[in-house]
């Protein structure tokens, strides 16, 4: 009996007692369902309510420096260029010579008008004096005409020495009137050459090359022997005063205004300056649909013609959505948000980055206008965390 009873106690029992805590008889009862997990309260963020701004978008075009006054100096007849009297980066005033172009040509086609005038003033003294010839003689025959007609009304003379003397007047009439049709066909042949021979005289000038205006010889074109046709520019003259000159897309016309501001980086000074628009040619080219604009810009130390550059322009944008870098959390490859509900309920939101603003980058796809995100401290975010007060 006392072995039964110590096999009770000392080894049913334990392993009874055993079982029971074992099935938490010993514990806290729990109501049967769901348990509901206390959530992770995040403190020390701040938030920010996400809102569309519109941002100014940059435009670029290519462009470059030119003379704010230029003029493409071309010839008016082809020739070769016998003599160059400047150089590049020379100051030359209004009508100074620039290059002299081989005029032989033309200096013989004026010898030979020249010579054929004086055939014709000669031809028209002869013709001059052939007309006194023939105007006396046509008088005379019809004053013998008038006498003896008055005779034959008189029965004195026969119509047969009426009709002969009649045609001697007609004659001479006939004669008459040919020395006046040449006279007139040499006055109009004289004309022709004069006008020819004042012609020829314009094309010598035109042998010479002027400067049109006072200014600085931006371009030489051409060299010494090189023959050149009409039309050709030789030269480029312009002011020494330089601007910046671009064609901009036809779409731009409304967001550009004389005085505007705008920055110009030239390249090959490797410097960027402040210019102001001081003309602007509304008129659409309608081969590139563009229209053009020059800047005032600083006169800067090796600044030259022909210098590359390029336009910054600042235009009205579109909406966009715009938050802090700092906002950001790197999930593998994605970029990602906390994103706070109304119940502020963190939320962790996928999202698309567009352009890039320094501290701050656009959202393309993700949040919409009037989320609120955490905008620091973001490592104590979390998924399903709730922000705390």
């Amino acid at each position: 009996m006392k072995k039964a009873l110590k096999f009770l106690v000392f080894f049913i029992l334990p392993i009874l007692i055993f079982i029971l805590w074992l099935g938490g008889f010993f514990g806290e009862k729990i109501e049967p369902g769901e348990q509901k997990k206390p959530k992770k309260v995040v403190t020390g963020v701040t938030t920010m309510k996400v809102s569309t701004v519109k941002l100014p978008e940059l435009y670029q075009a290519d462009g470059m420096i030119v003379s704010d006054d230029n003029a493409k100096v071309a010839t008016k007849i082809m020739a070769e260029i016998l003599r160059i009297n400047v150089k590049e980066g020379d100051y030359v005033k209004k009508g100074q010579i620039l290059a002299v172009l081989d005029d032989s040509d033309i200096k013989q086609q004026l010898k030979q008008a020249q010579a054929g005038l004086e055939e014709l003033k000669k031809a028209r003294m002869e013709a001059l004096a052939g007309k006194v010839a023939a105007e006396t003689a046509y008088k005379f025959a019809k004053r013998t005409y008038e006498r003896f007609k008055n005779l034959y009304l008189q029965n004195s003379i026969s119509k047969q020495q009426l009709e002969e003397i009649h045609t001697k007047m007609v004659g001479a009439k006939s004669q008459y009137e040919m020395v006046l049709a040449k006279l007139k066909q040499l006055d109009a042949k004289e004309k022709q050459v004069k006008a020819q021979i004042k012609l020829l005289n314009i094309m010598l000038s035109w042998a010479k090359i002027k400067a049109p205006f006072d200014g600085y010889v931006l371009k030489k074109l051409k060299d010494v022997g090189d023959m050149v046709p009409p039309g050709y520019p030789v030269f480029v003259v312009g002011n020494k005063e330089l601007v910046y000159y671009a064609q901009l897309d036809e779409s731009l016309l409304r967001f550009v205004r004389l005085g505007q501001e705008v920055t110009i980086h030239i390249v090959n000074l490797g410097k960027t300056v402040q210019g102001k628009i001081i003309k602007l040619n509304p008129n659409i080219d309608p081969q590139n649909r563009s229209f053009s604009i020059k800047a005032a810009i600083p006169q800067l130390e090796g600044l030259t013609s022909g210098m590359y550059g390029v336009l910054n322009l600042s235009i009205a944008g579109k909406e966009k959505i715009i938050i802090p870098k700092s906002a950001l959390v790197q999930w593998n490859q994605l970029k990602a948000v906390y994103k706070v509900d109304p119940n502020n309920i963190i939320h962790l939101t996928y999202v698309k980055v567009g352009d890039d603003y320094g501290n701050e980058v656009e959202i393309i796809a993700g949040l919409e206008d009037g989320d609120v995100i955490i905008v620091d401290n973001i490592e104590r975010a979390c998924d399903g965390c709730k922000l705390g007060g």
